[in-house]
């Protein structure tokens, strides 16, 4: 956890986790937590994804928000680019790809066929030219940017996602 912090991790008071590696290692600046959570065992909470990788389109990069009062259930995934709400409980074994608002409880896998893969190559080939492509550092060494740099790759992700 402390590497963690050290590399811009927010959590606030009261955050108890269980799972040692429940947080994004590369890009842990890219997460925010709020008051009163608790992180059950064995949850993984990304802000990035590879797979666009496959297609030649970088690797696409997110923010992720846990609001305050929430619970999140363990074996529970969060991918890149979701926000959670305040006073949320999210049951054990979920698979969380969209934003999930205040006062709910959600639970479950979404992991289905969605698309073809030349679909998916399309879309993030696409994505490239609307979304901000983060140059300044090599995608394994965003780690030694400085706090400045890590709170304006926040502010341009705070409503979308980008790449690397």
């Amino acid at each position: 956890m402390e590497y963690l912090i050290k590399h811009g991790l927010r959590v606030g008071n009261n955050f108890h986790c269980f799972s040692p590696y429940a947080f994004d290692a590369h890009w842990p600046w890219l997460i925010t937590v709020g008051d009163d959570v608790v992180i059950s065992a064995d949850v993984r909470i990304l802000a990035h994804d590879a797979s666009p990788n496959r297609v030649r389109a970088s690797t696409k990069i997110g923010c992720v928000s846990i609001g305050n009062n929430v619970f999140v259930g363990a074996g529970t995934t969060i991918l890149c680019n979701v926000r959670i709400g305040d006073n949320v409980i999210v049951g054990a074994g979920s698979v969380v790809t969209h934003d999930i608002p205040d006062n709910s409880v959600a639970a479950g896998n979404t992991a289905r066929v969605i698309g073809s893969f030349e679909d998916y190559r399309r879309k993030h080939q696409d994505n490239l030219k609307t979304h901000k492509r983060f140059t300044e550092h090599a995608w394994d060494d965003w780690k030694n940017a400085s706090p400045e740099e890590w709170q304006e790759m926040r502010d341009q992700l705070r409503e979308t996602y980008g790449y690397v």
